[in-house]
């Protein structure tokens, strides 16, 4: 635990002096003449939950105070288009790319020029420097285009009651089977702890199994198949990035929905139908030793009246992984760090193609304030839409609102978020045009697994289902969006139309 905390104090020292610039005066923000905008209105849209506007509401009249500008919101978010500003999950990246809302923005916008000869260098509004590199390299591009600013990331976790794994006749039991109590380094050693842990004490885990509408449960089989599908000679784990051919019936899908099917011997009753919120009260209410969830979620794990004490840890990963061209199996001497980030990674903040030069210029003022170190920390304790931090100064400060989050071990949880934001390789939810349709079609299969049907035949079926969807949406197209959404492979600058097959 110490060298950890030598980590992230060295981490947060290193990038202090980002971070520091964005609070200072400035003459490129601070002076009235640069940031004043009289008579410019600007609509802001949500693309997605409209409570992830909460935060902005909340704060834009101190924007509207120091520019003089108005910040309207649209009743409408059906055309986000129309608006000047678009706040939008991740997973719809694609979407809007493909509908062409998003402007690009340049480097000098991100990162303003070093000033020739003696003058001082501009300080960064952004303080980007700070901004952890899966959301700054990653999650708010598109192939070589940035196309949105970061607000707030998302990750999934493993959680676990205290009083459980320290229990001293537990321990000495889990010892002579071989068993590990803590957080499992491996997905097969959390298998034999689930089962452990439920003979002995009737609480096992608490999952989303059934009927997801937050997506919890696709998110925890993709996850949990990365650990192994994503070969570290290789970059794409849901589709050939050449073919655009779905890999969701590979061996390591059938081998991660295998595993978790099997955990409906070890929930609570009724738990194979749990959505997420079913089973964060199943877990509250002490009727699992285990959950896996989104991070940001904590303040939904105990309840405020009778908190649980529970312990966090980062999901485990695979020793072997699947190398897809040989189709074979691959021992790893450790194991595979791969960070998963759902919802494509958190919610961001971009500006469109619509309005005046004058519009876009506000609105950039806008978006860089919004996603700027000075607005970071009230983003993260907003309730109505809770993200994780995006900021390397931000991982050590613990639970945003530890008032709201009883119970849970705040340096376990921190530690944890930082091993999943800064895992050596990173990758995102899905985040191409139809990334909802193609998440249909998996919680079938993973619903159908649940309930009986052959892990391979599901599986299979839903694979059927994908290929028939990119061809609908137009093949060529989809596969220059997958392509594009990995940031690393080669693609032309404009996508092919939607009749390319």
């Amino acid at each position: 635990m110490s060298r950890w905390n030598a980590y992230l104090r060295s981490l947060v020292t290193a990038t202090l002096a980002f971070s520091a610039l964005g609070c200072q005066d400035d003459p490129n923000r601070g002076a009235t003449e640069a940031r004043s905008f009289p008579g410019v209105t600007l609509t802001v849209a949500s693309a997605g939950d409209p409570a992830s506007l909460a935060a902005v509401r909340a704060w834009k009249t101190t924007w509207e105070r120091e520019t003089g500008a108005t910040v309207n919101f649209a009743a409408d978010a059906s055309d986000p288009a129309a608006a000047d500003v678009v706040v939008f999950p991740g997973d719809l990246m694609g979407a809007l790319v493909d509908a062409r809302v998003l402007t690009r923005f340049t480097e000098k916008e991100v990162r303003p020029p070093v000033p020739l000869g003696k003058e001082a260098p501009l300080p960064d509004p952004l303080a980007f420097a700070d901004v952890l590199p899966a959301f700054r390299e990653q999650v708010s591009q598109y192939g070589d285009e940035r196309l949105a600013m970061p607000l707030g990331g998302s990750g999934l976790v493993l959680i676990y009651r205290r009083d459980l794994v320290e229990d001293e006749a537990t321990k000495l039991a889990a010892n002579e089977k071989g068993i590990t109590l803590g957080g499992p380094k491996t997905w097969d050693e959390l298998d034999a702890l689930i089962a452990f842990l439920h003979e002995r004490t009737g609480k096992g885990i608490a999952a989303p199994l059934g009927a997801d509408p937050e997506g919890v449960g696709d998110a925890l089989l993709i996850a949990r198949a990365t650990s192994s599908a994503l070969h570290p000679d290789h970059y794409a784990v849901l589709f050939d990035p050449d073919t655009l051919d779905p890999r969701i019936a590979s061996p390591p899908f059938i081998e991660a929905l295998t595993g978790i099917a099997k955990w409906k011997a070890f929930v609570p009753p009724k738990g194979e139908t749990f959505d997420a919120e079913a089973a964060r009260a199943a877990f509250r209410a002490g009727d699992a030793a285990f959950l896996i969830d989104r991070a940001e979620r904590a303040s939904r794990w105990t309840d405020p009246k009778k908190p649980l004490s529970v312990i966090v840890s980062a999901l485990p990963s695979s020793v072997r992984v699947y190398e897809p061209n040989r189709k074979a199996w691959q021992d790893l001497p450790a194991p595979n760090k791969v960070g998963y980030l759902p919802r494509g990674g958190g919610l961001l903040v971009g500006i469109t193609l619509k309005g005046s030069e004058a519009n876009r210029k506000a609105a950039l003022d806008f978006v860089r304030t919004l996603a700027g170190p000075e607005t970071a920390r009230q983003l993260l304790i907003e309730p109505s839409y809770p993200v994780l931090p995006v900021r390397t100064t931000q991982l050590g400060l613990g639970l945003p609102d530890p008032r709201s989050t009883l119970g849970v071990d705040s340096q376990s949880w921190s530690k944890s978020v930082a091993q999943t934001l800064t895992s050596p390789r990173i990758s995102t939810g899905l985040r191409i045009p139809g990334t909802d349709l193609y998440m249909e079609a998996l919680t079938k299969a993973r619903q159908a697994a649940i309930a009986g049907v052959p892990v391979e035949s599901a599986l299979a079926e839903a694979a059927t289902e994908w290929g028939a969807i990119s061809i609908r949406l137009g093949l060529g197209r989809q596969l220059w969006h997958y392509r594009r959404s990995l940031n690393t492979l080669i693609t032309e600058p404009e996508p092919p139309s939607a009749d390319a097959r």
